[in-house]
């Protein structure tokens, strides 16, 4: 039977006073209900993604414009339930384009309350770049990390180490083709304070995938810097190397992200 085919029939049965038919979970991105629809939620997933009942059709979404914590990561559980707090009762999903796992990209309105800025104002999420609403988002992520919300405090995963470098600097366009060139796209660290041992610390941008750990026993003494560039290559006391599998810092936007084994946002550096 084609699409068409099963479309024409729910409305058929409508059409003959039937009863009302029930909502169908179909592989992602089977059917778009339009833009502006409401719907209950079905189930919250994670901190960023929920599934709504929407009429015809239960969907996926995938919060636009922020990231929550992945799962095994600090704060993940909080994130989530901070999201099941904020989608009782009817919820409109404005967005139509959908993410590589066919997951429509949404912003959520409950109510009088903008769900994915009220999720990021909370220290819930972070901003992210390249969408409609992003000035307005990083402005919340702003607000949350001044006032040390949510994973913005400094004790959100744990006790705060005793010492941190600092994110100096990210250079984020490589001189060529930042796939041909990856090593020309780093993050430089420099420490003005006492000696810190980043074993096990990590850095992020403001994805989900990409986190670069640091090796067993690296150290970062007073007054020392150290580049961490995208790319393969032999490391020094100065200078390692993520390998990652393609560019890291994206040219329209990011955000570096320095975080202590616990979890804890340690520095932060938007650009």
């Amino acid at each position: 039977m084609t699409r068409n085919t099963v479309v024409v029939a729910m409305l058929f049965v409508a059409a003959c006073g039937g009863d009302a038919e029930p909502a169908t979970t179909l592989p992602a991105g089977t059917m778009t209900v339009a833009s502006g629809a409401t719907g209950t939620v079905v189930a919250v997933l994670d901190g960023d993604s929920l599934r709504i009942d929407l009429g015809l059709e239960i969907e996926d979404i995938r919060l636009l414009g922020i990231n929550a914590p992945e799962e095994g990561e600090c704060w993940t559980d909080r994130s989530r339930a901070a999201l099941e707090s904020l989608v009782e009762g009817v919820v409109t999903v404005s967005g139509e384009e959908r993410d590589q796992f066919g997951r429509r990209l949404a912003y959520i309105q409950a109510g009088a309350t903008g769900v994915n800025a009220a999720l990021v104002r909370g220290g819930n999420a972070i901003a992210t770049s390249g969408h409609t609403r992003a000035v307005e988002f990083v402005a919340a992520e702003d607000d949350a990390y001044d006032a040390g919300n949510g994973l913005w405090s400094p004790t959100a995963c744990g006790p705060a180490p005793s010492a941190a470098p600092a994110i100096r600097d990210v250079v984020f366009d490589a001189p060529g083709p930042d796939d041909i060139d990856p090593n020309g796209e780093y993050v430089v660290l420099g420490n003005d304070g006492e000696p810190a041992d980043l074993t096990g610390w990590r850095i992020r941008d403001e994805s989900s995938t990409h986190r670069f750990t640091f090796p067993e026993g690296f150290s970062l003494g007073r007054g020392e810097t150290v580049v961490i560039r995208s790319g393969c290559g032999g490391d020094t006391p100065g200078e390692l190397h993520w390998c990652a599998d393609g560019p890291v810092w994206s040219n329209g936007g990011d955000m570096a992200l320095l975080l202590d084994p616990a979890g804890n946002v340690v520095a932060r550096l938007r650009y």
